[in-house]
Protein backbone atom coordinates (compact mmCIF):
# COMPACT_ATOMS: atom_id res chain seq x y z
CA UNK A 1 0.00 0.00 0.00
CA UNK A 2 3.38 2.56 1.06
CA UNK A 3 4.74 1.83 -2.36
CA UNK A 4 1.12 2.42 -4.23
CA UNK A 5 0.40 5.45 -2.42
CA UNK A 6 3.74 7.17 -3.21
CA UNK A 7 4.08 6.29 -6.78
CA UNK A 8 0.50 7.49 -6.94
CA UNK A 9 1.29 10.94 -5.51
CA UNK A 10 4.40 11.17 -7.54
CA UNK A 11 2.58 10.67 -10.41
CA UNK A 12 -0.28 12.74 -9.92
CA UNK A 13 2.35 15.42 -9.33
CA UNK A 14 3.39 15.07 -12.56
CA UNK A 15 0.61 14.85 -14.52
CA UNK A 16 -0.70 18.30 -12.65
CA UNK A 17 2.63 20.10 -13.85
CA UNK A 18 2.02 19.09 -17.37
CA UNK A 19 -1.57 19.96 -17.32
CA UNK A 20 -0.49 23.74 -15.88
CA UNK A 21 1.84 24.32 -18.09
CA UNK A 22 -1.13 23.30 -20.99
CA UNK A 23 -3.31 26.61 -19.48
CA UNK A 24 -0.20 28.20 -20.97
CA UNK A 25 0.71 26.46 -24.65
CA UNK A 26 -2.63 24.51 -25.04
CA UNK A 27 -0.94 21.70 -27.49
CA UNK A 28 0.37 20.78 -24.48
CA UNK A 29 -2.49 18.83 -23.85
CA UNK A 30 -2.64 17.11 -26.86
CA UNK A 31 0.73 16.01 -27.13
CA UNK A 32 0.41 14.61 -23.34
CA UNK A 33 -2.98 12.81 -24.67
CA UNK A 34 -1.37 11.41 -27.69
CA UNK A 35 1.82 10.04 -25.23
CA UNK A 36 -0.68 8.50 -22.55
CA UNK A 37 -2.68 6.86 -25.99
CA UNK A 38 0.02 5.43 -27.76
CA UNK A 39 1.01 4.00 -24.54
CA UNK A 40 -1.92 2.30 -23.85
CA UNK A 41 -2.22 0.73 -26.85
CA UNK A 42 0.93 -0.59 -27.24
CA UNK A 43 0.32 -2.07 -23.87
CA UNK A 44 -3.14 -3.76 -24.28
CA UNK A 45 -1.58 -4.99 -27.46
CA UNK A 46 1.35 -6.70 -26.42
CA UNK A 47 -0.95 -7.89 -23.46
CA UNK A 48 -2.22 -10.26 -26.12
CA UNK A 49 0.81 -11.00 -27.83
CA UNK A 50 0.35 -8.93 -30.93
CA UNK A 51 3.95 -6.75 -30.85
CA UNK A 52 5.25 -9.49 -33.88
CA UNK A 53 2.33 -8.67 -35.89
CA UNK A 54 3.83 -5.55 -37.36
CA UNK A 55 1.74 -5.21 -39.95
CA UNK A 56 -1.30 -4.29 -37.32
CA UNK A 57 0.49 -2.98 -34.39
CA UNK A 58 2.16 -0.03 -36.28
CA UNK A 59 -0.47 1.39 -37.78
CA UNK A 60 -2.58 1.53 -34.63
CA UNK A 61 0.23 2.71 -33.23
CA UNK A 62 0.03 5.66 -35.47
CA UNK A 63 -3.07 6.43 -35.32
CA UNK A 64 -3.22 6.32 -31.22
CA UNK A 65 -0.49 9.11 -31.23
CA UNK A 66 -1.34 10.88 -34.59
CA UNK A 67 -5.19 11.05 -33.80
CA UNK A 68 -5.20 13.19 -30.55
CA UNK A 69 -2.57 15.50 -32.09
CA UNK A 70 -4.61 15.74 -35.94
CA UNK A 71 -7.88 16.18 -33.82
CA UNK A 72 -6.69 19.77 -32.06
CA UNK A 73 -5.27 20.71 -35.20
CA UNK A 74 -7.66 19.68 -38.03
CA UNK A 75 -7.58 16.75 -40.47
CA UNK A 76 -8.56 14.15 -38.34
CA UNK A 77 -11.17 13.11 -41.16
CA UNK A 78 -8.60 11.67 -43.26
CA UNK A 79 -6.79 9.43 -40.17
CA UNK A 80 -10.03 7.82 -39.10
CA UNK A 81 -10.55 6.94 -43.29
CA UNK A 82 -7.17 5.48 -43.03
CA UNK A 83 -7.01 3.72 -39.88
CA UNK A 84 -9.47 0.80 -40.82
CA UNK A 85 -8.30 0.81 -44.41
CA UNK A 86 -5.11 0.07 -44.07
CA UNK A 87 -5.75 -2.57 -41.40
CA UNK A 88 -8.41 -4.16 -44.06
CA UNK A 89 -5.82 -3.92 -46.76
CA UNK A 90 -3.15 -5.76 -44.61
CA UNK A 91 -5.67 -8.42 -43.55
CA UNK A 92 -6.38 -9.37 -47.38
CA UNK A 93 -2.94 -9.44 -48.17
CA UNK A 94 -1.79 -11.16 -45.33
CA UNK A 95 -3.56 -14.10 -44.46
CA UNK A 96 -1.71 -16.39 -43.72
CA UNK A 97 0.14 -14.15 -40.52
CA UNK A 98 -2.97 -11.80 -40.20
CA UNK A 99 -6.30 -13.34 -38.45
CA UNK A 100 -9.46 -11.54 -38.49
CA UNK A 101 -9.49 -12.14 -34.60
CA UNK A 102 -6.32 -10.44 -34.71
CA UNK A 103 -7.41 -7.53 -36.41
CA UNK A 104 -10.53 -7.22 -34.18
CA UNK A 105 -9.17 -7.24 -30.80
CA UNK A 106 -6.24 -4.77 -32.23
CA UNK A 107 -8.50 -2.02 -34.03
CA UNK A 108 -11.13 -2.21 -31.37
CA UNK A 109 -8.85 -1.93 -28.29
CA UNK A 110 -6.83 0.50 -30.16
CA UNK A 111 -10.05 2.94 -31.01
CA UNK A 112 -12.06 2.72 -27.88
CA UNK A 113 -8.31 3.92 -25.74
CA UNK A 114 -7.82 6.51 -28.67
CA UNK A 115 -11.34 7.64 -29.07
CA UNK A 116 -12.24 7.84 -25.20
CA UNK A 117 -8.39 9.54 -24.23
CA UNK A 118 -9.42 11.82 -26.61
CA UNK A 119 -12.43 12.86 -25.87
CA UNK A 120 -10.27 15.53 -23.72
CA UNK A 121 -9.43 17.21 -26.06
CA UNK A 122 -13.00 17.66 -27.47
CA UNK A 123 -13.71 18.96 -24.08
CA UNK A 124 -11.53 21.34 -23.52
CA UNK A 125 -11.94 22.78 -27.23
CA UNK A 126 -15.60 23.89 -26.36
CA UNK A 127 -14.21 24.77 -22.86
CA UNK A 128 -10.71 26.92 -23.67
CA UNK A 129 -10.92 29.51 -20.25
CA UNK A 130 -11.82 26.33 -17.94
CA UNK A 131 -10.28 23.32 -19.95
CA UNK A 132 -8.08 22.76 -17.11
CA UNK A 133 -11.01 22.41 -14.38
CA UNK A 134 -12.59 20.10 -17.40
CA UNK A 135 -9.43 17.88 -17.41
CA UNK A 136 -8.79 17.67 -13.58
CA UNK A 137 -12.77 16.98 -13.52
CA UNK A 138 -12.38 14.35 -16.07
CA UNK A 139 -9.54 12.54 -14.22
CA UNK A 140 -10.09 13.59 -10.67
CA UNK A 141 -13.39 11.70 -10.44
CA UNK A 142 -11.82 7.93 -11.37
CA UNK A 143 -9.05 8.59 -9.73
CA UNK A 144 -10.36 9.51 -6.71
CA UNK A 145 -12.98 6.97 -7.06
CA UNK A 146 -10.16 4.21 -7.30
CA UNK A 147 -8.58 5.60 -4.15
CA UNK A 148 -11.90 5.41 -2.20
CA UNK A 149 -12.86 1.91 -3.69
CA UNK A 150 -9.17 0.57 -2.75
CA UNK A 151 -9.39 1.86 0.70
CA UNK A 152 -12.96 1.30 1.57
CA UNK A 153 -12.69 -2.17 0.00
CA UNK A 154 -9.63 -3.10 2.01
CA UNK A 155 -11.24 -2.48 5.51
CA UNK A 156 -14.73 -2.66 4.79
CA UNK A 157 -14.82 -5.36 1.43
CA UNK A 158 -17.06 -8.34 2.74
CA UNK A 159 -18.99 -8.90 -0.51
CA UNK A 160 -17.69 -10.13 -4.00
CA UNK A 161 -18.47 -7.48 -6.71
CA UNK A 162 -17.32 -9.43 -10.02
CA UNK A 163 -15.34 -12.15 -8.50
CA UNK A 164 -15.07 -13.75 -12.31
CA UNK A 165 -13.66 -10.74 -13.22
CA UNK A 166 -12.04 -8.91 -10.60
CA UNK A 167 -11.52 -11.05 -7.64
CA UNK A 168 -10.10 -8.55 -5.00
CA UNK A 169 -12.66 -5.84 -5.73
CA UNK A 170 -16.34 -5.47 -3.69
CA UNK A 171 -19.62 -4.13 -3.26
CA UNK A 172 -18.21 -2.27 -0.48
CA UNK A 173 -15.44 -0.69 -2.46
CA UNK A 174 -17.78 0.44 -5.58
CA UNK A 175 -19.71 2.06 -3.02
CA UNK A 176 -17.07 3.99 -1.28
CA UNK A 177 -15.59 4.73 -4.74
CA UNK A 178 -18.90 6.18 -5.61
CA UNK A 179 -19.27 8.74 -2.56
CA UNK A 180 -15.51 9.42 -2.77
CA UNK A 181 -15.98 10.16 -6.70
CA UNK A 182 -18.50 12.83 -5.59
CA UNK A 183 -16.74 13.83 -2.97
CA UNK A 184 -13.42 14.83 -5.09
CA UNK A 185 -15.24 16.59 -7.46
CA UNK A 186 -17.15 18.77 -5.51
CA UNK A 187 -13.50 19.50 -3.92
CA UNK A 188 -11.63 19.74 -7.00
CA UNK A 189 -14.76 22.16 -8.20
CA UNK A 190 -14.44 24.52 -4.51
CA UNK A 191 -10.91 24.60 -4.82
CA UNK A 192 -11.50 26.10 -8.79
CA UNK A 193 -14.20 28.49 -7.89
CA UNK A 194 -12.31 29.85 -5.12
CA UNK A 195 -8.65 30.48 -6.26
CA UNK A 196 -8.90 30.01 -10.29
CA UNK A 197 -12.29 30.93 -11.69
CA UNK A 198 -12.05 35.24 -12.29
CA UNK A 199 -14.86 36.21 -14.07
CA UNK A 200 -17.87 35.43 -11.62
CA UNK A 201 -18.11 31.81 -13.23
CA UNK A 202 -20.71 29.73 -10.62
CA UNK A 203 -20.30 25.57 -10.61
CA UNK A 204 -23.64 23.94 -10.82
CA UNK A 205 -23.01 21.60 -7.90
CA UNK A 206 -26.71 19.75 -8.49
CA UNK A 207 -25.45 18.57 -12.24
CA UNK A 208 -21.92 18.10 -10.97
CA UNK A 209 -22.81 16.16 -8.41
CA UNK A 210 -25.27 14.03 -10.89
CA UNK A 211 -22.85 13.67 -12.94
CA UNK A 212 -20.43 12.95 -10.12
CA UNK A 213 -22.40 9.96 -9.57
CA UNK A 214 -23.22 8.40 -12.82
CA UNK A 215 -19.37 9.44 -13.73
CA UNK A 216 -18.12 6.99 -11.38
CA UNK A 217 -19.91 4.39 -11.70
CA UNK A 218 -19.08 4.60 -15.55
CA UNK A 219 -15.29 4.66 -14.30
CA UNK A 220 -16.07 1.23 -12.47
CA UNK A 221 -17.81 -0.05 -15.57
CA UNK A 222 -14.35 0.52 -17.45
CA UNK A 223 -12.06 -0.87 -15.48
CA UNK A 224 -13.43 -3.69 -15.24
CA UNK A 225 -14.14 -3.95 -18.95
CA UNK A 226 -10.17 -3.69 -19.01
CA UNK A 227 -9.60 -6.05 -15.96
CA UNK A 228 -11.49 -8.21 -18.50
CA UNK A 229 -9.64 -8.36 -20.62
CA UNK A 230 -6.46 -8.31 -18.69
CA UNK A 231 -8.29 -11.72 -17.56
CA UNK A 232 -8.66 -13.54 -20.52
CA UNK A 233 -4.95 -12.13 -21.47
CA UNK A 234 -3.94 -14.07 -18.51
CA UNK A 235 -1.91 -10.94 -17.04
CA UNK A 236 -2.19 -9.20 -13.66
CA UNK A 237 -1.13 -5.96 -15.07
CA UNK A 238 -0.55 -3.95 -18.40
CA UNK A 239 2.83 -3.12 -17.53
CA UNK A 240 5.08 -2.16 -14.46
CA UNK A 241 5.61 1.33 -15.07
CA UNK A 242 4.74 2.44 -12.22
CA UNK A 243 4.75 0.93 -9.06
CA UNK A 244 1.86 -0.45 -7.23
CA UNK A 245 -0.05 0.15 -10.16
CA UNK A 246 1.13 -1.47 -13.00
CA UNK A 247 0.99 0.32 -16.50
CA UNK A 248 -0.27 3.43 -17.74
CA UNK A 249 -3.18 1.46 -18.80
CA UNK A 250 -3.85 0.20 -15.15
CA UNK A 251 -4.18 3.52 -14.50
CA UNK A 252 -6.22 5.27 -17.47
CA UNK A 253 -8.67 2.42 -18.05
CA UNK A 254 -11.33 3.89 -15.81
CA UNK A 255 -10.71 7.63 -17.49
CA UNK A 256 -11.36 5.99 -21.03
CA UNK A 257 -14.94 5.77 -20.43
CA UNK A 258 -14.79 8.81 -18.55
CA UNK A 259 -14.00 11.36 -20.17
CA UNK A 260 -16.73 10.81 -23.57
CA UNK A 261 -19.75 10.06 -20.83
CA UNK A 262 -18.56 13.45 -19.17
CA UNK A 263 -18.40 15.41 -22.55
CA UNK A 264 -21.41 14.07 -23.51
CA UNK A 265 -23.01 15.14 -19.72
CA UNK A 266 -21.63 18.52 -19.95
CA UNK A 267 -23.26 19.22 -23.72
CA UNK A 268 -26.72 18.67 -22.29
CA UNK A 269 -26.08 19.73 -18.81
CA UNK A 270 -23.53 22.39 -18.06
CA UNK A 271 -22.23 22.02 -14.84
CA UNK A 272 -20.40 26.19 -14.75
CA UNK A 273 -22.97 28.85 -14.88
CA UNK A 274 -20.67 31.73 -16.42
Amino acid sequence: MKTRLISGIIGSLCVAVMLILGQFIPIVYSILVAVVALICSFEILAAAGMTKKLGLIIPSLIFAALFPLLLSVGHWQLLVFLYPLSMFVILLTSPEIISFPDLAYTFTTVSVITFGLSAMIILCGKNLSHALYYIMITIGIPWVADAGAYFSGSFLGKHKLCPSISPKKTVEGALGGLLAGVIGAVIISLIFQLFCFQNGEAVLYPQLVVMALIGTAVSIIGDLTFSAIKRSCHIKDYGSIIPGHGGILDRCDSVIFTSPFILLFTAYFPIISL
